[in-house]
């Protein structure tokens, strides 16, 4: 086959290929959301930090409940563990009812804290099927903003249409519907008190979406949560509907309770109690040292000297001073039967008179005097003298012998039947 030839059949067959693939094949744009980067990856409602500074908003972002906003401010408290110290729920009720503005999740709603004062109550399932049953035609509700059609169907498949009720001001000028999306689950409330009149609600095919009611000076908004996010925040008219939620104004000032985040506890006690830790952990250290295994002695152990007479003399004058001759006979009598125990087998089982026999087979003395000697009883000088003697040289005899066995005629008779 001739090079242009085999060149041609090369360009037919790719061209061919080319034609299949533009045949078998859609081009189409896809949606691929940017991964959040900085503090926005950590902070879920940083989106919402930024509109409200953009707006001239004063913006106060808090870790706990500890201390509440100045009056007229807003509040928005969505932590679930606020009420971890029974004092707040008072000073929350104190706050409100002297002209602050609190702004809550509609989860919140049934808080076991909030139903004592809040005038709402959030409904059962079996209330909400009974309200659908009802045969009255829900209302028909207001025309919200249009939304242009295309590439954002997909993204906002999760959302839906709400409307403000002509009972109440329109938060703008443009109109009293607004498009949610991102809506966490559904929640429905409705106020305690039927004669009581919302100041500002939100309605989604009759049920409350969010609503404002006064409590004493101030008064508490319940929204639908999900859609102060980072993701949501910035899709349809969310931003819109938790700007007229929150009742914003130039240069009103707004606290974010979003979650109760403490100081790890070791963190915290060191850095409260520093000085008492570093005390105890030398103490522990010191106790440690000194219970610790010594490879050797602290110091040289003194060689062995034998003590002169003179110095026996004085030291066993002293001891008699002080204790008297009986302490004495006690003293040796208890060094003669240390001795007897380790050289003596099963010498603490064996009665006085056994233990005075197998002392004198092993170092050769009389048996009945060392018994004598042995016994506790009065003395004269001259008998004490006579047995502290016996006692001292049986001890030395015994410590230079051999270990003894003890014979079986040596032991008291067995109680046993």
């Amino acid at each position: 086959m001739s090079p242009w030839l085999a060149r041609t059949v090369v360009a037919l067959a790719l061209a061919g290929v080319g034609a299949w693939l533009v045949s078998a094949t859609e081009w189409a744009d896809t949606e691929v959301s940017t991964p959040a980067s900085g503090q926005a990856r950590t902070d879920p409602f940083y989106a919402l930090q930024v509109l409200l500074r953009e707006l001239g908003v004063a913006v106060v972002r808090r870790d706990a409940l500890d201390a509440l906003p100045p009056p007229q401010a807003r509040l928005v408290l969505a932590s679930n563990y606020w009420d971890l110290f029974p004092e707040r729920t008072q000073r929350l009720r104190l706050w409100v009812e002297q002209g602050g503005h609190l702004v809550l999740p509609n989860h919140l709603v049934d808080n076991e804290q909030l139903k004592g004062w809040l005038p709402l109550v959030a409904e059962t399932p079996d209330e909400a099927d009974e309200d659908d049953e009802d045969d009255t035609p829900p209302p028909v509700k207001p025309a919200s903003r249009a939304r242009k059609p295309g590439a954002h169907a997909l993204k906002d498949a999760n959302c839906r249409d709400v409307a403000e009720p002509q009972a109440v001001p329109a938060s703008f000028a443009g109109g009293r519907g607004f498009t949610l999306c991102g809506v966490g689950p559904d929640v429905r409330y409705r106020p305690s008190d039927e004669r009581a009149a919302a100041l500002w609600s939100v309605e989604d095919a009759g049920d409350l979406t969010a609503v404002r009611v006064r409590v004493g000076r101030g008064t508490v908004t319940v929204v639908p949560w999900g859609l102060q996010t980072n993701a949501n925040l910035g899709r349809a008219d969310n931003a819109l509907f938790m700007a007229a939620a929150f009742q914003l104004r130039t240069g009103t000032e707004v606290w974010l309770v979003a979650e109760e985040k403490r100081e790890p506890f070791m963190q915290w006690l060191w850095h409260r109690g520093w000085a008492a830790l570093l005390l105890g952990m030398l103490a522990l250290a010191a106790a440690l040292w000194r219970a610790a295994v010594r490879f050797g002695p602290l110091e040289l152990p003194a060689g062995a000297h034998r003590r002169s007479m003179a110095e026996q003399v004085r030291g066993t004058a002293s001891f008699l001073h002080m204790h008297g001759a009986d302490a004495l006979h006690t003293a040796q009598l208890r060094a003669l039967q240390e001795c007897a125990r380790r050289q003596v087998h099963r010498y603490v089982q064996l009665n006085p008179a056994a233990r005075a026999a197998s002392i004198a087979r092993a170092t050769g003395l009389d048996a009945a005097a060392l018994e004598r000697a042995m016994a506790t009883r009065k003395r004269s000088t001259g008998t004490m003298a006579l047995d502290l003697e016996l006692l001292e040289t049986a001890r030395r005899r015994l410590d230079a012998a051999a270990p003894v066995a003890a014979t079986d005629a040596s032991f008291p008779p067995s109680s046993t039947p």
